[in-house]
């Protein structure tokens, strides 16, 4: 009886090792990827967290693009060259969603898959304004919480200046930054002097009951004076003036106020900053003034 002949057995690998190959691949890929970006700054990384929103979920968006210097992996895919550049390719979806920057980046690059000078300039410049919006947002976040800091302690002031009875001979302010406290220098000075005047200790002594509070935050003390020149045997211009005043200010309150003196500043400025025009006998009134900023925590942590 003859016997029955049997069918040869297929030529090749047998096809369950097309899809094995084909995910071995896509693995090393991605490790290569995360080996890659192990090495990238933070900036870089978080180009590449941002582009993968943006694509489909893909290795590589260009197919004639391979991985560096590497032998064969199964199935006929040779490894990219240039692992650098093709992370700095996908840091571009950031900035266009539709992949466009992607495509004119790789239109850049030479035959061995280098980028061009002008690929890489962009790539650098994209890289700063993205570190730059960073930094400022974060200066928003920042002057967003030192304003609301300066309101509450703006409102505190004012109660306590009107407690006090001064509210009529300080005028308050405040910016994200500091409140500030603005004394006319006719109710502390005479014409031409520095020396506070006798009937102005009461008002100085409830001011400084008022710093007492914030006596752990920085406090600066500024003279100011109008732009009418000058020139005495005591002050030989309005910028000494002005520091004189403030000294004696300041001089005064460490004196009779429970305050840090390494926490105060002094500084006289003269006619450099004024409130209000000189050209007016009232604007020159309003500069003749002394100001005292008081800053909020978060701005006297900054200082430190």
């Amino acid at each position: 009886m003859a016997k029955k002949k049997e069918d040869p057995p297929d030529e090749g690998s047998p096809a369950w090792m097309s899809t094995f190959s084909d995910l071995m691949n896509l693995l090393l890929c991605f490790f290569v990827l995360l080996f890659a970006s192990s090495t990238m700054d933070e900036g870089k990384i978080q180009q590449i967290a941002a582009s993968f929103q943006n694509l489909s979920f893909s290795i590589f968006s260009q197919s004639s693009m391979m991985i560096q210097n590497g032998d064969l992996v199964s199935g006929g895919v040779t490894q990219v060259p240039n692992i650098d550049s093709l992370m700095e390719i996908a840091g571009k979806a950031v900035n266009s969603p539709n992949g466009e920057n992607q495509d004119a980046e790789v239109n850049q690059s030479d035959s061995n898959g280098n980028p061009g000078d002008d690929g890489q300039a962009t790539t650098e410049s994209t890289a700063e304004a993205t570190e730059e919006n960073n930094l400022d947002a974060l200066q928003d976040q920042l002057e967003e919480a030192g304003l609301e800091q300066s309101e509450e302690m703006y409102e505190q002031v004012s109660e306590e200046v009107e407690s006090y009875t001064i509210d009529d001979r300080v005028q308050l302010d405040y910016n994200y930054q500091y409140v500030e406290l603005d004394m006319n220098g006719a109710l502390l000075f005479d014409t031409g002097d520095a020396e506070l005047k006798e009937e102005s200790y009461v008002f100085m002594d409830k001011i400084g009951k008022i710093l007492e509070q914030y006596k752990d935050s920085i406090i600066e003390i500024e003279g100011h004076t109008d732009n009418v020149p000058i020139h005495t045997s005591k002050y030989e211009s309005n910028r000494y003036l002005s520091t004189a005043r403030a000294t004696n200010v300041y001089e005064y309150l460490m004196e009779h106020a429970n305050l840090i003196d390494s926490n105060i500043k002094v500084a006289g400025y003269g006619e450099s900053r004024p409130a209000a025009s000189n050209d007016t006998p009232e604007g020159r009134a309003k500069n003749r003034r002394v100001v005292i900023k008081i800053y909020n925590q978060l701005s006297s942590t900054s200082q430190d």
